[in-house]
């Protein structure tokens, strides 16, 4: 198998600096803020601009918070950003429940009702806000009533402070709702109105290269990527923050011959899964983490019967139903050890949407030739991120399993030979037929008892990790000069934010593993040589990642910088954390 490895030279800074906004919009459920930012990244895409979109919301479905974090630039964007240049906020009481996502600088604009006399909270940062105040909101009798549609309103005022036409945003409006083009003359007169104001404050205009980019969300990005690597059937039952990824293979997947079931549950969801893989197809399914819960055991069964099964968990802060719109890195001890008995299993993580869909490919790649169950930790931080990416292109060959032929035996579990993989039978094929159980089996599949046999076939099945850690021991992204004397060892997404970090601290140098378990500690032993200090940051209150680490290698110097989700790790956050007395950041 060829393995790959991706160094990304952060510090190489390039000629000219990238130049970018960050607009946030703020309100409450119903707003139509969502949609604001959406047409906001298609018209960037539209000019070539690059960009990114995050949002944050509520579990109510009308009344909540709902706000979205835009950012927009010349290159490649992959972190939010820590300061925003433009806050669009409807009413400022609802700016309480988005402490921590937005911090304004002195020259930012903010776009507040007309009539809200609200305080702006101190710690949205700076003291010389210039504001622009405009009426989004209808009253009767002090009561707000319906009225224009404020996004409109806002969608418009953005536009003429970017420099933007009216026609991009027509055309965005035209694409967004080609179901319903009623709908788009009946909200251009307010659009209008707003656009043509005089007074709105300009901002800084950015120009994109003039040809247009993909605008995909890192589900859709896993939904395509599993197609791009040969999925044919998709069962799972919709769970935050990962139904998107189900939604999009309904509509995709039959178009190259694929099927999709929505389960009655997450266990018949992999249940069904491992069913169509035993046939011989290709099987994915998606869930979060009360759904990982409940596949444990047909995990087991995946391993024991040598079924190959695709697993992707969208990780969101837990435990329990926990805050199923938030992110979180907490799923790594299910992911690597959950399950009663021992059996293996391959983790890989998720970097951003772009790299969604290569881990797709990798992890197709190893299940279909280990025959084990390989899961694939993202989370809700880029699951439902949109990002602007340059085109696609998928040319690889498929991943394809070991079929078997007569000159390779009776047994479908042969102990013998240099390899723990055998060729895979598909039932209703010839010579197709054997015994396949979840129960402990002899190299026929018949069941047994027998405590020997139970160990050789446990030494057979986890045989496979050492070929996967031998195929992948390159599979880790660095970041930052590699002479830099101090070191941040991290996973998943993280890694938009670090990549901004090194390129800011030439002093910090980055270690990212694609593939978490088995953990390719040669190329981290190799990186980590000559550091005076090294630092794990992750999102789990627990310190998984930094725990897991060592129980691999000595971690006795390395700090370890962990707390629980709900936002993503900012660049200022990591700052300060990194710049306390090293006390307050040890583990016990």
């Amino acid at each position: 198998m060829e393995t790959r490895t991706e160094v990304l030279p952060a510090n190489a800074a390039p000629e000219t600096p990238m130049r970018s906004l960050v607009i946030a919009i703020a309100g409450s459920g119903g707003d139509g803020v969502a949609l604001i930012g959406d047409l906001l990244l298609k018209m960037a895409a539209h000019q070539g601009l690059y960009g990114m979109l995050v949002q944050s919301y509520g579990p109510q479905i009308r009344g909540g918070e709902s706000a979205v974090v835009l950012r927009i630039g010349d290159r490649e964007i992959c972190y939010e950003g820590d300061d925003t240049d433009v806050l669009v906020c409807f009413k400022v009481s609802d700016l309480k429940r988005f402490r921590g996502s937005v911090h304004l600088h002195d020259d930012s604009l903010l776009v507040l009702e007309e009539k809200d006399e609200g305080v702006l909270p101190d710690w949205l940062g700076a003291t010389k806000r210039p504001v622009f105040r405009h009426p989004f909101a209808t009253f009767d009798g002090g009561v707000e009533v319906a009225g224009e549609p404020k996004n409109m309103m806002a969608l418009a005022l953005v536009c003429r402070a970017l420099g933007w036409p009216e026609s991009l945003a027509q055309q965005a409006l035209a694409e967004r709702f080609s179901h319903k083009p009623a709908l788009v003359e009946r909200n251009m007169p307010t659009f209008r109105k707003a656009f043509n104001l005089e007074n709105v404050p300009a901002i800084t205009k950015l120009i994109g290269h003039g040809v247009p980019l993909v605008v995909e969300t890192g589900n859709e990005a896993v939904a395509r990527g599993a197609m791009a690597a040969g999925l044919r059937f998709f069962a799972g039952y919709p769970i935050t923050p990962s139904s998107e990824v189900m939604e999009t293979l309904i509509d995709e997947l039959p178009a190259v011959g694929g099927r999709i079931v929505q389960a009655e549950d997450e266990i018949s969801a992999l249940g069904m899964v491992v069913g169509a893989s035993f046939g011989g197809v290709p099987s994915m399914t998606a869930t979060s983490g009360p759904g990982l819960s409940l596949m444990t055991e047909m995990m087991g069964l995946s391993s024991m019967a040598e079924i190959p099964t695709v697993i992707v968990d969208c990780q969101r802060a837990g435990p329990a139903t926990g805050m199923p719109s938030r992110t979180e890195q907490s799923d790594l001890y299910h992911a690597i050890y959950g399950g009663h008995g021992d059996f293996p299993r391959a983790v890989l993580g998720v970097f951003d949407v772009v790299h969604a869909r290569d881990v797709m490919f990798r992890a197709f790649e190893l299940a279909e030739n280990y025959q084990l169950p390989v899961l694939v930790l993202s989370d809700a931080y880029v699951a439902q991120r949109r990002q602007i990416r340059d085109g696609v292109t998928d040319r690889r060959d498929k991943p394809r399993r070991w079929r078997w032929t007569p000159e390779d035996g009776p047994a479908r579990f042969q102990l013998s030979g240099d390899h723990p993989v055998n060729a895979f039978r598909v039932p209703g094929t010839p010579g197709g037929t054997y015994m396949a159980a979840g129960i402990e089996h002899t190299e026929d599949g018949n069941p047994t008892a027998d405590a020997g046999m139970h160990q050789k076939m446990s030494e057979k099945r986890f045989a496979k990790l050492e070929g996967i850690a031998d195929d992948t021991r390159t599979w880790a992204r660095t970041l930052g000069k590699a002479d830099a004397t101090r070191g941040i060892v991290a996973w998943g997404s993280s890694y938009g934010m670090l990549r901004e970090w090194v390129a800011g601290n030439p002093e910090y140098r980055v270690f990212l593993p694609e593939i978490l378990h088995p953990f390719p500690l040669e190329a981290f032993e190799e990186w980590r040589k000559g550091l005076a200090e090294t630092t794990t940051v992750e999102l789990s209150f627990q310190g998984q990642f930094h725990r897991y680490l060592c129980s691999l290698t000595d971690m006795t110097a390395v700090r370890s910088i962990a707390r629980s989700g709900g936002l993503p790790m900012s660049m200022r956050e990591l700052g300060s954390l990194l710049a306390a007395p090293a006390a307050k950041k040890e583990k016990a």
